[in-house]
């Protein structure tokens, strides 16, 4: 007895060097797992400053959902749903990305709203518009896209969401009439969407 009494206090220390270090590498892995994700999602924090400027405290990277959200062109996409926090109230959420099927292919969107529905503003991250045509609806280009800022499905009416000579209420670009209507109707779905599951997107 005394010799298995010996043998136990001699393995102690090194089970607890053991235990230490395999609480050490979780903690690691974490660590490291929250840094990989906040750097995968970084664009969105720059992004998000431009189409939610409003103050928040959470992490958003952290603070992320994927939904399936229903598109005008007839199939679901998964879209990040980035939620925006200030003392632990929902101030509002960035859609990213949103798909809007251009011209020459799909453009991607960030679409940011407040927790009232109203757009804080739209972004276009990716495009394949034609250059100096349809890439005029892009923000470098051109400040069309931030007509959207303060739009709402309340304070817009429903035949609203066009160009002027589709009898909408936002200007026209000449060239650039197919990449116009795709981001207006991108906009106005995710409007929608976001009408029909606010508090859900919340949980």
């Amino acid at each position: 007895m005394p010799g298995k009494k010996n043998l136990l206090l001699s393995t102690l220390p090194l089970m607890v060097i053991c235990c230490a270090a395999v609480l050490g590498i979780y903690a690691l892995g974490q660590f490291l797992e929250e840094n990989i994700t906040r750097n995968r999602h970084l664009p969105i924090l720059e992004i998000g400053a431009e189409v939610l400027p409003l103050e928040h405290d959470n992490d958003l990277p952290m603070d992320r959902l994927s939904v399936d959200m229903p598109t005008y062109f007839g199939a679901d996409t998964a879209t990040g749903v980035y939620r925006v926090r200030l003392g632990g109230e929902p101030v509002g959420v960035i859609f990213s990305p949103v798909q809007a099927r251009g011209y020459n292919g799909m453009m991607e969107l960030a679409v940011g709203i407040r927790y009232d529905g109203t757009l804080g503003g739209v972004r276009i991250l990716q495009h394949r518009e034609t250059q100096g045509l349809g890439d005029q609806v892009h923000q470098d280009n051109s400040p069309w896209i931030l007509s959207f800022n303060g739009r709402s499905l309340t304070n817009t009416p429903e035949d609203g969401w066009a160009v002027k000579p589709d009898g909408g209420i936002y200007d026209h670009i000449s060239g650039a009439t197919s990449s116009q209507r795709a981001v207006l109707r991108a906009v106005e779905q995710t409007l929608k969407y976001y009408a029909a599951n606010r508090e859900q997107l919340f949980l």
